[in-house]
């Protein structure tokens, strides 16, 4: 009984380290919008130069159709941050934005770089 006990909690312990791992792999988006435009327009626009002040990087996906552009301050290099765009079965895309580290809570960075898809997708 008690090897059966200590088995099925050790299963459990494993489960829920594989579930804490997998999540810290994938964080959060900041913000996610759906746009109508095409993709390569959308992900040309989102890796065009953004001014002195920033740093932006377009670096494919890891399966077509999909994309992703860094877009970091200079100031603070350290604040990873990127646009990942995805085509969406119904022909629309996703732009989530992703900051490392962000504890939540949107501030001036997020949104100039909703701002920007925005202006990328057509609106606004």
């Amino acid at each position: 009984m008690k090897h059966a006990a200590i088995a099925a909690l050790s299963a459990l312990a494993a489960a829920g380290c594989t579930t804490t791992t997998d999540t810290a792999k994938a964080p959060k988006p900041a913000w996610s919008s759906i746009y109508a435009v095409p993709f390569d327009s959308m992900v040309m626009c989102l890796s065009q130069p953004a001014g002195e002040g920033f740093v932006v990087d377009r670096q494919p996906g890891a399966q077509p159709g999909q994309a992703s552009g860094l877009f970091v301050p200079k100031s603070a290099p350290q604040a990873e941050s990127r646009y990942n765009v995805r085509n969406l079965p119904d022909g629309t895309l996703q732009v989530d934005w992703v900051r490392i580290g962000s504890v939540g809570g949107l501030d001036w960075f997020d949104t100039q770089a909703r701002q920007r898809a925005n202006r990328c997708g057509g609106i606004g």
